[in-house]
């Protein structure tokens, strides 16, 4: 959880030294919802909603690699999937 300006800038200013800096922009914080990955199966299909398959963020995925990754491994079995074909 992110903190509000207000409290931002009581923080940098108990730092010696920056009693009087400016904070030009405060910071933010992004927090995702994430799947515990045990709800998923190894084709990346939900155990609970079938043909839902999840892929990235979603999956607690932070690289941009591994995210694309999981795309193209999650898309192929499901496009396997809607063809009838096993994973």
């Amino acid at each position: 959880m992110g903190f509000p300006d207000d409290i931002q800038e009581l923080i940098v200013h108990s730092i010696p030294g920056l009693e009087a800096a400016r904070i030009l922009q405060p910071a933010y914080s992004i927090e995702y919802d994430y799947v515990d990955p045990r709800q998923l199966r190894p084709t990346l299909e939900t155990r609970l909603v079938p043909g839902l398959y999840l892929a990235g963020q979603i999956n607690g995925t932070t690289g941009y690699e591994e995210a694309a990754a999981q795309g193209l491994y999650a898309g192929v079995n499901a496009a396997r999937a809607a063809q009838g074909l096993g994973p």
